[in-house]
C-alpha cells in the first residue's frame, strides 16, 4: 500500500488549530507527497521503498520523503505539489505562477541546493552513493517534460517516475541492495519511533565528538518535519527486513552510539561542511552518467583524541533581548540540542535566525584550525535550516573580529546568520556575526 504525507498532514491538522496560514501549504505537500507514494508503489520487487524517514533521528525533525533503493542505487525522492508550470532555463529551476498577462517567476535554487545537501549528508552518513531527485507532483507536472539534470539533482515529473527509475543503469546487485536496505532503515528511522528512543538516539550522537569537515559532501536546506513511514513488503526479504528494524531499534540507542553524526542541529551546520564552501555543489557523476553524492572515503579511522573536558555548547548567558537588538528583529529562544538558537517564534525550528555554538575546549573543525593558526576570526559560508547563511568561527584565544583592541574569545565559538530571511549583506550579517560572538564570550 502506497503510503507518505502523514507528517505533513498532522502538521497541516496543527497549523490550521492555530489559525497559521501555513496550514495549506503544509496540506499540500502532504498531497503531493502521496502522489509520488502511489507512483512508488507500481514499482516491482527489486525495489525497496522508505516513507517519511528521519535524516537526524533524535536531534532534528528534519524528514526525508521518500528513499529509494533498487538496481539503480539509492536515490532520495523530495515530493514538490508547487502550483502552476515549472521549467529549466540556463540551468535553474523556475516556478510560474499568475495569469499570462502578469505571471511571478520564482527561481528554485534553494530547493535545488536543499535537496542536494540531504542527499549529500545521506550519502556521508551511510558510505553509500545517493541520486538527490524532486519529483513534480503538481497539477502541471507533465508539463515540465523529459528529466533533467539541474545542479546536480534529477527533476522529474512524477507521471514519468516509475518509468524513468525502471531506466537507470544498473548499479546494485541484490545481495548489495539488501545490505543497503538495513544500512538505511537502521540510519534514518522512521518518524513514528517512540519519542524516548529517539531521544536517546540523539543523546548519544550529540555525545559524540564532532570531527573533521568531510571533504566529500555539501549540505543545503531540509523540507517538512516528522511523518509516518512505510517500507513496501518484498516476499522473503522484506519479512527479513522487518525483523532486523524491530531487532535494531530494540538496541538503536547503542546503534547510534556507535555512529558518528555531524554537528547538524535544526538551527545550523557548524564547520561539518563550510570547508567546502568554495566547492560546487553538484554531485560527482558515475560512469552511466548518474549523478550520485561520493561517500565516505574508505581507509581505517583514527578516533579523535579525548578531550580534556566534555564539549558543551552553551549561551554564555546571552539574552534574546541582545540578539534581537543585534539584528534588530525580535527574537525568541528556539530549543534546540548542541546548540542555542533564536527565530521569531517561541520553540518554532522554522523560524530560526541565528545559530551560537560554543565549546569549553578547542573544537574540531578546519575553520577552527584556520583561526588557531592565522591567529584571527575566519568567515565562510554556514546553513541555518538549510539554507544559505554567513558563519563566523573564532578558535579559544584568538581575536574576535579586526579593531585595535579585539575582544579575545574565552571559548571556541560558532555563529551562523540567517542573511536571506533577515534580508541583510553578506558584510552586514558578519558584522552582526561578530557582535553575537563578543557578546557571548563577555557573558560567559
Amino acid at each position: 500500500m502506497a503510503a507518505g504525507g502523514g507528517s505533513a498532514d498532522r502538521r497541516a491538522e496543527e497549523l490550521a488549530a492555530a489559525g497559521d496560514q501555513g496550514a495549506g501549504a503544509w496540506a499540500a505537500g502532504a498531497e503531493g507527497e502521496r502522489r509520488v507514494a502511489v507512483e512508488l508503489s507500481g514499482l516491482s520487487e527489486a525495489w525497496t521503498v522508505l516513507h517519511d524517514r528521519l535524516l537526524s533521528p533524535g536531534l532534528s525533525p528534519v524528514n526525508l520523503d521518500h528513499v529509494v533503493l533498487g538496481p539503480g542505487g539509492v536515490l532520495f525522492i523530495d515530493a514538490k505539489n508547487w502550483r502552476g508550470a515549472v521549467t529549466a532555463w540556463q540551468g535553474n529551476l523556475f516556478q510560474h505562477t499568475g495569469a499570462a498577462d502578469s505571471r511571478q517567476s520564482v527561481s528554485k535554487h534553494q530547493e535545488v541546493a536543499k535537496v542536494h545537501g540531504m542527499a549529500a549528508y545521506m550519502a556521508a552518513e551511510t558510505g553509500l552513493p545517493v541520486t538527490p531527485v524532486i519529483c513534480l507532483a503538481g497539477q502541471h507536472e507533465a508539463g515540465f517534460g523529459e528529466p533533467q539534470l539541474i545542479k546536480g539533482v534529477w527533476v522529474v515529473p512524477v507521471s514519468g517516475l516509475k518509468e524513468w527509475l525502471r531506466a537507470q543503469p544498473t548499479t546494485m546487485d541484490r545481495m548489495t541492495v539488501e545490505r543497503a536496505a538495513m544500512t538505511l532503515m537502521t540510519s534514518f528511522p522512521s518518524t513514528t519511533t517512540d519519542p524516548q528512543l529517539l531521544s536517546a538516539m540523539g543523546t548519544a550522537a550529540a555525545a559524540k565528538p564532532r570531527r573533521k569537515a568531510r571533504r566529500t559532501s555539501s549540505a543545503g536546506p531540509p523540507t517538512r518535519s516528522l511523518a509516518h513511514s512505510t517500507m513496501k513488503p518484498r516476499r522473503v526479504f522484506g519479512q527479513v527486513l522487518r525483523f532486523v528494524v524491530v531487532a535494531t531499534f530494540g538496541v538503536a540507542a547503542l546503534s547510534f552510539a556507535a555512529q558518528e553524526l555531524p554537528d547538524f542541529m535544526a538551527g545550523g551546520l557548524a564547520d561539518a561542511v563550510a570547508d567546502n564552501s568554495a566547492r560546487p555543489v553538484a554531485a560527482p557523476a558515475t560512469k552511466a552518467g548518474t549523478p550520485t553524492v561520493a561517500p565516505k572515503p574508505a581507509g581505517k579511522k583514527v578516533p579523535p583524541p579525548a578531550p580534556s573536558k566534555t564539549a558543551v555548547s552553551t549561551c554564555g548567558n546571552l539574552t534574546a533581548a541582545q540578539v534581537g537588538k543585534i539584528v534588530r528583529r525580535t527574537v525568541k529562544p528556539v530549543a534546540v540540542s548542541g546548540s542555542c538558537a533564536w527565530g521569531t517564534r517561541l520553540d518554532d525550528p522554522d523560524t530560526i535566525l541565528v545559530t551560537l555554538q560554543t565549546a569549553e575546549r578547542a573544537a574540531l573543525g578546519s575553520k577552527f584550525d584556520t583561526s588557531a593558526a592565522q591567529r584571527r576570526t575566519v568567515f565562510g559560508s554556514a546553513y541555518v535550516n538549510w539554507k544559505p547563511a554567513t558563519g563566523l568561527w573564532v578558535a579559544v584565544g584568538q581575536p574576535i573580529g579586526t579593531g585595535k583592541r579585539p575582544f579575545v574569545a574565552t571559548r571556541a565559538t560558532h555563529v551562523a546568520i540567517a542573511t536571506q530571511e533577515l534580508k541583510v549583506s553578506d558584510d552586514r550579517a558578519r558584522a552582526m556575526a561578530t557582535s553575537i560572538a563578543v557578546a557571548a564570550n563577555a557573558s560567559s
